[in-house]
């Protein structure tokens, strides 16, 4: 019998069931294995096909156990509980109890990919502010299933730096970090997915290890000591070979191009993206002229925003269309101050904030100028003055 508080429990079903697929095609992938040694070492597991996670806690067991029951099915069970639970196998049915509750689940005569025991290489570890901070970029990951090479999270080692790219063929994510450790220069790809959940199941004060476990299989180990997690998420498959050299070409070239800065508040932008977004339209119209900044939505049957943005530019007067989606994608990434550049409408448009870099590729849109006042010759009616009598 194993016996366990259910706090403790239940954080760690919350998180290795993350990587269970009720009602999938394979039966194997709905359920959690539970591994329990006398020793009071107890391992949770689950699978789905991409991930595998496993939780480490510890337990009062007086033998060793091994069974497979519906995940959901115990997380939900072991959510309405309080105090000790007691897990006990008895037939084919892992028996819950708690009090006066009992709940019996049906053992499931499968076998799950177990982690632990292979032979692994530490590549790089830092913490989990670090790796929230990477995971910004994560909603400019291709969700295209036509695009395999651009659903990656590209991870790159060098020194105590640590680069994280990702793109959809629209827009691109670039942000550096420092590293805790690093034990040699390495190159990562992760699948998007996999990245996702990494990132859902990592707290700022956690601590990562990334680890080799053979050819694009890697192990990533994630540990509190104040609050006792320790889960280890591995990657099934490998992740498709990203274009990280041509990405790095783009962003010389767009920065090269660059013939306008735009400095401005984070929030003073996202408000006019969100404004455009209200007129039903997904075409952003941004402008520079004479050091004033302007943005507005395409004229739609609703209406059309137009705005004048508290900011400073300096360089050349310019003007490009932007996706009003992808620009709020570049805006959220940001935590402050924004800089922009611009290198007309047909270059990319590079958007930085400390080490966060995103690279929008411009709209071609056929749309009047939302502000054609600018262009409009001003009249200035001159004094009449009588001539000057000779002397």
């Amino acid at each position: 019998m194993i016996s366990i508080p259910q706090d403790v429990l239940a954080s760690a079903l919350t998180a290795v069931t993350r990587a269970s697929l009720k009602g999938g095609i394979l039966t194997a992938f709905a359920l959690v294995r539970i591994d329990a040694s006398a020793g009071g070492e107890m391992h949770l597991s689950c699978f789905n096909g991409e991930t595998a996670i496993r939780a480490r806690l510890y337990a009062a067991c007086n033998a060793d156990l091994s069974v497979h029951v519906d995940a959901q099915t115990l997380k939900a069970v072991t959510d309405t509980l309080t105090g000790e639970v007691r897990l006990d196998l008895l037939d084919n049915s892992l028996v819950v109890l708690n009090g006066a509750n009992r709940t019996t689940l049906r053992v499931v005569d499968e076998s799950l990919p177990v982690i632990g025991g292979e032979s692994t290489r530490d590549l790089f570890s830092l913490t989990g502010a670090s790796l929230r901070s990477l995971a910004r970029i994560l909603p400019f990951a291709s969700t295209d299933e036509s695009r395999p090479m651009l659903q990656v999270l590209h991870l790159s080692v060098s020194g105590q730096e640590i680069v994280a790219q990702a793109a959809d063929g629209f827009t691109a994510g670039i942000v550096t970090e420092k590293l805790a450790t690093a034990s040699e220069k390495a190159v990562v790809s992760l699948p998007a997915s996999f990245a996702r959940l990494l990132a859902a199941l990592v707290d700022e004060k956690d601590s990562i290890t990334a680890q080799s476990s053979g050819d694009n299989r890697y192990l990533f180990q994630v540990t509190n000591s104040e609050s006792g997690k320790h889960l280890t998420l591995a990657t099934v498959a490998p992740a498709n070979a990203f274009p990280a050299e041509q990405l790095a070409q783009l962003l010389q070239q767009s920065q090269a191009a660059t013939t306008t800065h735009l400095d401005l508040p984070k929030q003073t932008l996202l408000q006019t993206v969100k404004m455009v977004g209200a007129m039903g339209t997904a075409n952003t119209f941004l402008k520079v002229r004479g050091g004033a900044i302007k943005v507005a939505s395409a004229a739609t049957d609703t209406g059309q925003a137009r705005n004048v943005l508290d900011g400073t530019a300096s360089g050349t007067d310019a003007q490009v269309w932007l996706s009003a989606l992808y620009l709020k994608r570049a805006v959220d990434a940001g935590k402050s101050e924004l800089h922009i550049q611009l290198g007309g409408d047909k270059k990319p448009v590079l958007l930085t904030e400390g080490s966060f870099t995103a690279i929008l590729m411009p709209l071609f849109v056929e749309a009047k100028d939302p502000f054609p006042e600018d262009d409009q010759a001003i009249a200035v009616a001159m004094p009449v003055f009588d001539a000057v009598p000779a002397r």
